[in-house]
């Protein structure tokens, strides 16, 4: 006899679209549903609205995300992206004040 497993989320399909389709929509479903951290207040309290729209229960917070994560790897780049141009941007700010203290 076959070993019965725990069907998930995914088990709604019965028999049809496959063993790797459906695992792989319960992994992005059981992936979706887990608690998310709110990028305003931190507390795990983030759950999709809708289709790339994701809110903080505890804070009201309501961002745009990607459509079964509330981030996405691009944004993921981007912000560290920005973060890397803002520092440098601080590096340059404070050696003007320097050298601005040094010629006076």
């Amino acid at each position: 006899m076959a070993k019965k497993g725990s069907a998930g989320s995914a088990g709604r399909f019965g028999a049809r679209y496959g063993r790797v389709s459906r695992r792989r929509v319960s992994e992005i479903e059981d992936e979706m549903n887990d608690d998310h951290t709110c990028p305003d207040c931190g507390s795990d309290a983030v759950a999709r609205e809708g289709t790339g729209v994701w809110q903080c229960d505890k804070c009201g917070h309501k961002y745009a995300g990607g459509a079964y994560k509330p981030q996405t790897p691009g944004g993921r780049a981007v912000t560290r992206s920005i973060r890397a141009a803002l520092s440098e941007g601080d590096a340059d700010v404070e050696a003007e004040a320097d050298v601005e203290a040094v010629e006076e």
